[in-house]
C-alpha cells in the first residue's frame, strides 16, 4: 500500500509543532505543573495561537489519547493466536503500557469528560466505535470465537470493561498501581472461568441488552441475537445459541 508523500502545509506544521511540544511537557514534568504559556515559550508562539489549534491542554490530551487508540486498535490486529480470554489481557496490558506516561493528563481527560457539560464522549464516539470494533474483530479472530452477532455485543462490553479498567487504574494509588495489576489477574482468570457458560441463553441475553445500554448510538445486530436466544429459551433448544458456530 502506497503512502502519501504530500508535505504538510505551514498551519499543520505549526499545529503539529505545537502538540509535540506539549506532550513532551506533559510526559516530562506532569500534566498539571505544564502551564499554556510554557508550551508557548518551548514551541516558540503565542499562547493565543495554541488556542487558535487546540482548545486548551485537555484538548491536546484528548488528541494525545485519540492517537493511542488508534495505535492500540492497529496493534490488536497482529496479537498472537489464543483463547479469548489471553488475547484480551494482552489488549489491556498493551493500552495501560501506552498511556502510563501521560498518566495524570488521562486523569485530566477523563475527568473532564465526566462532566455534564462536556462536548464529547471518550466511549460512544467515532474513535470509541472503532474500539469496539477491534474488539469484536479481537473475539472473532480467537481460538474460541463467537459467531459474528454474538462477537459485536460482546466486543461493545470488552471495551466497556476496558474503560472501567482505566478509570480504577487513573483512581489506584497503590504503589506501581499495583492493585490494576491484580484486577486484571483477576479478570483474566474470571474470564477464563466464565467463557464456557457463554452457551447458555441468558449469557447473550445478558450481553447484548448491556451493550444497547452502553452504547446505544453504535450500529450492532443485538436485537437478532436477542430474538434467537428468546426463541431457544422457549422451545429448550441452544442450538441457536451455539456460539461456536459449529
Amino acid at each position: 500500500m502506497t503512502t502519501s508523500s504530500k508535505p504538510l502545509s505551514k498551519s499543520d506544521q505549526t499545529r503539529q509543532r505545537i502538540y509535540q511540544t506539549a506532550t513532551e511537557c506533559f510526559s516530562e514534568s506532569g500534566y498539571d505543573a505544564v502551564s499554556m504559556r510554557e508550551i508557548a515559550a518551548k514551541a516558540d508562539v503565542s499562547v493565543g495561537l495554541i488556542y487558535h489549534y487546540f482548545g486548551g491542554k485537555e484538548d491536546i490530551a484528548r488528541c494525545w489519547y485519540i492517537e493511542q487508540v488508534e495505535a492500540l486498535t492497529a496493534t490488536m490486529a497482529s496479537l498472537p493466536a489464543g483463547q479469548l480470554a489471553d488475547r484480551y489481557r494482552q489488549a489491556l496490558d498493551l493500552n495501560l503500557r501506552r498511556l502510563r506516561p501521560m498518566r495524570g493528563a488521562m486523569s485530566a481527560l477523563f475527568a473532564g469528560a465526566m462532566r455534564s457539560e462536556a462536548a464529547a464522549s471518550l466511549m460512544d464516539s467515532p474513535p470509541g466505535h472503532r474500539l469496539s470494533s477491534a474488539y469484536r474483530q479481537l473475539v472473532l479472530d480467537s481460538d474460541d470465537a463467537l459467531r459474528e452477532s454474538a462477537a459485536t455485543d460482546l466486543g461493545i462490553v470488552l471495551h466497556m470493561f476496558h474503560m472501567l479498567l482505566i478509570v480504577f487504574w487513573l483512581y489506584d494509588r497503590s504503589p506501581g498501581q499495583a492493585s490494576t495489576e491484580k484486577l486484571l489477574a483477576f479478570w483474566h482468570e474470571m474470564f477464563k472461568l466464565l467463557r464456557p457458560m457463554f452457551f447458555l441463553p441468558m449469557v447473550p441475553q445478558g450481553i447484548a441488552k448491556l451493550a444497547r445500554i452502553v452504547m446505544p448510538n453504535c450500529q450492532r445486530r443485538a436485537d437478532s441475537v436477542s430474538a434467537a436466544a428468546q426463541d431457544d429459551a422457549g422451545n429448550g433448544q441452544h442450538k441457536n445459541l451455539d456460539i461456536h458456530g459449529q
